[in-house]
């Protein structure tokens, strides 16, 4: 199939008529995506780079480490910051809830690429932290972000069409029959209920006969 060529003119045009929120899920992708090398390129007249301390040593951090550090600072929150209320900032988010929801989509970008990849028990415990953090958004607690009106998981915008598939393939490979249906249950539940036939079905895709079983006698 031919590709055609990109419009960079139109795409300059859209990105300059996004939000503070989207332009930075971009540049997490970006920072994501670019060879080391070519950072610099890309980021040295705005953003100072700085190299990793010997202190730190070369280990990069894991996905649960990172995961959880982020778990931790927006429980502590640390992403949490006030906008005044208007007309006008009815419509926006502060700086510190753009940041949580850039930097949740990150790390479930990163869990989504590791549910294949590595230890498939790590990436559905970093899974649950992310899904965890997200339930205690829907509760109502007010202590993780601020939104100028009422906000939920929902405004995290997360695209649970691929998050949850790659999160049931985790549990698959790792939990047993007893274990994966009713997780698989309480997420669907928790955040894509509207849409349950579906989930279920992706689900019972990647089960092991008896995790089918014990998913097919739970949902019906």
């Amino acid at each position: 199939m031919t590709e055609h060529p990109i419009d960079f003119t139109a795409v300059r045009a859209e990105l300059r008529a996004l939000d503070r929120g989207s332009l930075l899920i971009i540049a997490e992708r970006a920072v994501e995506l670019v060879p080391a090398a070519q950072l610099s390129t890309l980021l040295n007249d705005v953003v100072r780079l700085t190299a990793r301390s010997s202190e730190s040593g070369n280990a990069p951090v894991s996905l649960p480490q990172d995961v959880r550090a982020f778990y931790d600072a927006a429980m502590a929150g640390n992403y949490y910051e006030t906008v005044e209320i208007n007309n006008r900032g009815r419509q926006e988010q502060s700086a510190g809830t753009d940041a949580f929801i850039a930097e949740c989509h990150r790390l479930l970008h990163q869990c989504i690429r590791a549910a294949d990849r590595e230890a498939p028990s790590e990436a559905g415990a970093s899974f649950e932290l992310l899904f965890g953090l997200l339930s205690h958004i829907d509760k109502g607690n007010d202590d993780v972000l601020f939104f100028a009106n009422d906000g939920s998981s929902l405004d995290v915008g997360v695209d649970w069409r691929a998050a949850l598939p790659a999160y049931f393939r985790c549990l698959a490979k790792a939990s047993s029959p007893e274990e994966f249906a009713p997780t698989v249950e309480r997420a669907i539940a928790d955040f894509v209920i509207c849409d349950r036939s579906w989930y279920v079905e992706v689900a019972r895709n990647v089960a092991n006969d008896a995790q089918g079983i014990a998913l097919d006698m739970l949902v019906t």
